[in-house]
């Protein structure tokens, strides 16, 4: 990274980080479609995901017109996502951490994640955890009779609701979520279980690596603010007023509700609700205005 790079970095577009899926609306198109430009990148597909600060191989995002890694001079520690779900996800778990065989001696990185609510109609659910006394067994025949996610927490969804998700954890999106999500540059999905979609499942590599006694940690408006802290992903919810952090490694900047102003070396950026910002260095200064909510996310090794 050179020192010509701005301190605060903006998402730009890419045809390989718009992500057309069964589940996908068309939010994410009414959120980012500000140019003509834009609009035919997303035409009239079904959305689900917009990668907006990728450097994972094949799917790296923009920013100031390059490539990010480019950017960056090195691959970013971590992917951050816009979501859409007019449909339910499935019922899926990431793994942990492992050993690379193709690389003796290397470690494949988990997906370790977390979700922070952007919107969400009346009524929409995520499920994270299973319930107390459901085991393995009971998962396996629930994935084979469709009833898997009757066997899992539910979560009200709501504007602000952050949801820290540890790898081998059961989970499932469910419809009409607007999400930011920060997890560790991973794509590795394990289905449990998919409506009848007619999509590969893995049950078996899914039961293998779930985590029965796995849970979320779990944040809504109105608790003060707080640190998250789990095994590779860090967050950090900030309320109204002015705040100031030394920037040591990447940071993604959450919009969540509200409008805030940035400013890290001589960048300075305004962002509202549904805007991601990537902080490179610092110290970064947030001014966050009356009812106004900031998530900062880290990933570490």
């Amino acid at each position: 990274m050179t020192a010509a790079v701005p301190a605060l970095l903006r998402p730009e577009l890419r045809a390989e980080t718009i992500k057309e899926t069964r589940w996908g609306g068309r939010r994410l198109a009414e959120l980012l479609s500000d140019s003509g430009a834009a609009r035919n990148l997303f035409g009239a597909r079904k959305i689900g995901e917009t990668w907006e600060f990728s450097t994972l191989p094949g799917h790296e995002s923009l920013s100031c017109g390059r490539r990010l890694d480019q950017v960056l001079g090195g691959p970013l520690p971590f992917l951050a996502k816009l979501i859409d779900t007019a449909l339910p996800l499935s019922v899926q778990v990431h793994p942990d951490d492992r050993p690379d065989p193709a690389r003796p001696g290397a470690t494949l990185p988990g997906k370790e994640e977390a979700w922070i609510v952007l919107d969400a109609d009346a009524g929409a659910r995520l499920w994270a955890g299973v319930r107390p006394g459901v085991g393995r067994d009971d998962l396996a025949r629930a994935a084979a009779e469709g009833t898997v996610v009757a066997c899992l927490e539910e979560h009200v969804a709501e504007r602000g609701l952050v949801v820290l998700v540890p790898a081998g954890t059961v989970h499932a999106i469910g419809a009409g979520l607007l999400i930011a999500e920060i997890q560790q540059p991973s794509d590795c999905t394990y289905r449990l279980y998919d409506y009848g979609s007619g999509r590969p499942l893995h049950v078996e590599a899914a039961l293998a690596t779930l985590d029965v006694a796995a849970r979320p940690q779990v944040w809504r408006p109105g608790d003060a603010p707080a640190r998250m802290h789990g095994a590779h992903v860090d967050l950090e919810l900030l309320g109204p007023g002015e705040h100031r952090r030394e920037i040591a490694e990447p940071t993604l900047l959450v919009g969540v509700r509200g409008t805030a102003i940035a400013r890290a070396d001589a960048s300075e950026e305004e962002f509202g609700a549904a805007r991601l910002l990537l902080a490179v260095r610092g110290p970064l200064d947030l001014r966050i205005r009356e009812h106004g909510l900031v998530a900062l996310g880290r990933v570490h090794p």
